[in-house]
């Protein structure tokens, strides 16, 4: 096996022999790791190492690319630190100079840029030709704010054959390296970053679902099914639980800690699973990894591995590569494997891909030919079909018509079928039951000829003679780590006092509390009537004392904006909030209860301590969504000023210097739903958004979430499951998800704590073992 290392040119002698030798090092870790980590492709970040493999020169680029990511996790820290420093280079580049304005501006907000001058040129890595990459270099290194996390990019060409019609492709990727002591990847503010979609309870997805814009993250403590759809857009499913995917659905990567099931032709690329996956239907997953079993009844695949066994059942099925801690049992006519590698027994009854290559700790059986057989145990070819290399630690039988080329046993060999053997070298007796011929060879035992008149048996006896065969190697697959989904908390009442409107009721009236906004005194209201052109305006906003019935003798301000002024926009009853008109003052509103949100375009987060439920043509813009103007301008979303609210302005979300949002994760949302009683149940949490909602902002659900009709969210969806209830989330009808839309002021990875201890930036416990992502890749 050759070594993949990491070479420095001849040039620049003067930096030592040590260089050499930290270099060679790394030669050793990548050379291991490409024999143990061939077409393994793990992580969230591996989004991109299949879905852009459109040729076998892609396909092995992405491998090179996988295999060098998990060499840098084996280094230690002053390798890269040597690097940043411009030392064990084998050829250094002039970084351009920065013009004097660019350096002399903000530092960048980026958390991936460079700390300092990044130091390019060219480390050569070599020995990864045995999974056709025959050129790989790193071209530069930079240190990222923050201890011990790096930069690294690098080009990776991979080669689809040999000869003078060989193709390739070359990627450039871009690592973060993130070593032990290493800060956790920066959240900011507060907050916690998750995926597009995070639900602690199982999740059930139907209808016509699309995710547009990023590649979506879906995170689900519990079960998932996606079935009876038509789903695209999803780049990550993480589950706890089990997950079933039927046709129509496409899914870059699925990683379980239960079962996974690929039904009819849904469109998987890699399956990273703790349990069983089985693959029926159409289904083609271009890479399997599973703690357990991996059956195929249906379906093919490009690389398996497994540490359980490994089941072709269906007949046509083609699979690239397999390699298992397990056995491997193929029944299925047809299709056929390019390599199998096992602990165990192989039975193989799929064709000769040519090469089909079989590697087996214990036994192996042949019904069709294979271009080489190689197992610690017995070889058995039987059927039809031609095995070119046979190596076996124990006897080898040929049955039927089944030929052979050389084979080579530490056993005896017996020829029973009529197929020849071009030679045969042996420990142990040849027996031939026939006519058959074999060209050459030596054995040490008997040879016994069941036709006395057949010389085309051209062997010699060499008693005690040892014919040589490895010891297969044991293969090992990683388990896989268990999935970790950080747990959000979502309660409601701390953020009463975050509100700029907060709704209440006292002695029977509705009563608001009134903070953070320019053009109206702090302070607790009741909601009374105005009198105006012998007319009765209600929703105005008054001080008790004032009020004379239910009117309002000096009104403040009206905060809602109903469909004529003489209709209420506020309504209560037992513990249940109605809002319904054309729109009501910017900011953030908190209920005390349960809250229904009907007709009109509103620029609010909405926080209610019990459910939350949409009806009508209603839109909600969480306030960074909408932006500084909508926001902090009242001007809205159809041009122009909305005249009831232009001097009400959230003076705790707008900078009005600057023009700018203040950096509010809570603004981020445009629903926030449930929260703990003073006795410790868990009150509400459950979101319902009706047919014809726009929400734009993320959706916190401190229980359950409902979608239904032509819903559309801009933004994330959190669905807590804290009220201890069962029951699946589901997102159905014709329902969007983008969350690519907005403001720049709004980031629907922010998640505010709502309770939680998230930790601000800078904060973060550091890491105790090495990272690395693959943070962007290109083709060049």
């Amino acid at each position: 096996m050759s070594a993949l290392r990491i070479r420095r040119r001849p040039a620049h002698r003067e930096r030592g022999v040590a260089t050499i030798l930290v270099l060679l090092l790394l030669g050793l870790v990548v050379g291991t790791t490409v024999f143990a980590m061939t077409g393994s492709l793990r992580g969230t970040q591996q989004r991109q190492l299949t879905v852009h493999a459109a040729t076998a020169a892609q396909g092995a680029a992405w491998r090179g690319v996988e295999t060098i990511r998990t060499a840098l996790l084996a280094l230690p820290q002053d390798r890269y630190e040597r690097w940043a420093d411009g030392q064990g280079w084998s050829r250094r580049d002039a970084v351009p100079a920065m013009p004097a304005a660019a350096a002399a501006a903000a530092p960048s907000t980026d958390p991936y840029a460079c700390q300092g001058t990044p130091v390019r040129g060219e480390i050569a890595i070599t020995g990864a030709e045995a999974i056709a990459v025959p050129r790989a270099t790193i071209s530069e290194v930079c240190r990222l704010p923050g201890a011990a996390t790096y930069r690294v990019t690098a080009q990776v060409t991979g080669r689809a054959s040999e000869g003078t019609s060989a193709t390739t492709s070359t990627v450039e990727a871009v690592y973060i390296v993130a070593l032990p002591g290493a800060a956790a990847p920066p959240g900011g503010g507060g907050a916690a970053t998750l995926g597009a979609i995070n639900i602690y309870r199982d999740l059930d997805i139907s209808g016509g679902i699309a995710f547009t814009g990023e590649n979506a993250v879906i995170n689900v403590d519990g079960d998932v099914r996606l079935d009876n759809a038509s789903i695209t857009g999803i780049d990550t499913l993480r589950a706890t639980g089990d997950v079933t995917i039927g046709s129509g659905i496409r899914v870059n990567t699925v990683e379980s800690d239960g079962d996974v099931v690929l039904r009819g032709s849904s469109g998987v690329s890699q399956v990273r699973a703790k349990g069983h996956v089985r693959v029926e239907g159409g289904a083609r997953p271009m890479s399997i990894r599973s703690d357990r079993s991996v059956t195929f009844a249906g379906g093919s695949g490009d690389v398996v591995e497994a540490k359980g066994d490994v089941l072709v059942t269906a007949g046509g099925v083609t699979i690239s590569a397999i390699t298992t801690e397990g056995s491997v049992r193929w029944t299925g006519s047809g299709g056929g494997a390019g390599s199998i590698r096992a602990n165990g027994d192989i039975e193989y009854g799929g064709a000769n891909r040519n090469p089909t290559t079989l590697v087996a700790g214990r036994n192996i059986s042949i019904a069709a030919g294979a271009t080489s057989a190689h197992a610690g145990g017995r070889v058995q070819l039987s059927g039809w079909g031609h095995t070119g290399q046979v190596r076996a630690g124990g006897d080898v039988v040929l049955l039927g018509s089944t030929s052979a080329g050389t084979i080579t046993s530490r056993g005896n060999v017996r020829l029973e079928g009529s197929g020849a053997a071009d030679a045969v070298f042996a420990s142990g007796s040849l027996y031939v039951s026939g006519w058959q011929a074999v060209g050459a060879g030596t054995i040490g035992g008997a040879l016994q000829r069941a036709q006395a008149g057949n010389n085309n048996v051209r062997v010699t006896v060499q008693r005690g003679y040892q014919a040589g065969v490895p010891t297969p190697a044991t293969v090992a697959v990683p388990v896989l780590a268990a999935i970790d989904i950080p747990r959000v908390r979502v309660d409601t009442f701390p953020l009463r006092e975050a509100a700029n409107y907060r709704f209440e009721v006292a002695n029977g009236r509705i009563q608001v509390t009134v903070a953070h906004v320019q053009g109206i005194p702090a302070g607790t209201y009741v909601l009374g009537e105005r009198l105006a052109n012998n007319s009765r305006q209600p929703d105005w906003l008054c001080r008790p004392q004032d009020m004379s019935g239910t009117l309002c003798t000096r009104p403040v301000a009206t905060i809602c904006q109903g469909f004529s002024p003489q209709n209420s926009c506020f309504a209560h009853a037992n513990g249940n909030w109605t809002v319904n008109g054309t729109s009501m003052a910017r900011g953030l509103a908190w209920f005390d209860g349960n809250l229904e949100v009907g007709n009109g375009t509103y620029v609010n987060t909405f926080i209610a301590t019990g459910n939350i439920r949409t009806a009508g043509a209603h839109r909600t813009m969480a306030p960074n969504w909408a932006g500084y103007a909508s926001t902090c301008t009242n001007a809205s979303v159809a041009g122009g000023v909305n005249a009831n609210f232009a001097e009400l302005v959230p003076t705790n979300l707008c900078d009005t210097a600057a023009r700018t949002m203040f950096d509010s994760t809570l603004a981020n949302a445009a629903y926030i739903a449930g929260g703990y009683r003073p006795n410790g149940s868990y009150g509400g949490g459950f979101i319902d958004l009706g047919a014809s909602t726009v929400a734009s902002g993320n959706v916190v659900a401190g229980d359950n979430l409902a979608t239904g009709g032509s819903t559309r969210i801009d933004g994330s969806i959190i669905v807590a499951a804290q009220s201890g209830a069962t029951g699946a989330a589901t997102i159905s009808g014709s329902t969007t998800i983008n969350q690519t839309t907005g403001d720049i002021a709004f980031d629907p990875g922010a998640l505010p704590c709502l309770g939680a201890s998230c930790g601000a930036a800078g904060t973060a416990p550091p890491t105790g073992s090495p990272e690395a992502t693959v943070l962007w890749t290109r083709y060049r």
